[in-house]
């Protein structure tokens, strides 16, 4: 499911070095991976109300944000990272959108189907 681990292994040394473009293929080579994951594992609802793309894009925008620090000291295998991560925004979404009193996606409640009118009908008789 996750890209190969050497080139991931190539590219993080490059990054590390100062690369741009290998952080760019970095990302590029994670985002599918990402995708399948928050897709699998973002609840049905919430997939109605939120694109999982949106949530992809979270993830790799926080990841930016905190690259430098991940290769200052990679704790984790990158791959496991980026799931941590994107758990992390999953259960952010849940919290938001599911557990919110007001917000909930529990309390919506769908119109129902529009019933034939034959009223205007009737009128024209």
């Amino acid at each position: 499911m996750w890209p190969e681990a050497e080139t991931t292994k190539a590219l993080l040394a490059a990054a590390r070095e100062g690369d741009p473009r290998a952080i760019d293929q970095l990302f590029d080579r994670h985002r599918d991976a990402v995708r399948r994951l928050v897709h699998m594992r973002l609840d049905r609802k919430l997939q109605r109300r939120l694109d999982v793309s949106d949530v992809v894009q979270e993830v790799l925008l926080t990841a930016s944000r905190r690259l430098e620090k991940y290769l200052d000291d990679p704790a984790m295998p990158f791959h496991l990272w980026l799931r941590h991560i994107a758990k992390d925004r999953i259960i952010d979404a849940h919290r938001r959108h599911r557990v919110s009193a007001k917000r909930s996606i529990d309390r919506e409640q769908y119109a129902a189907a529009p019933t034939q009118d034959h009223s205007t009908h009737q009128l024209v008789a």
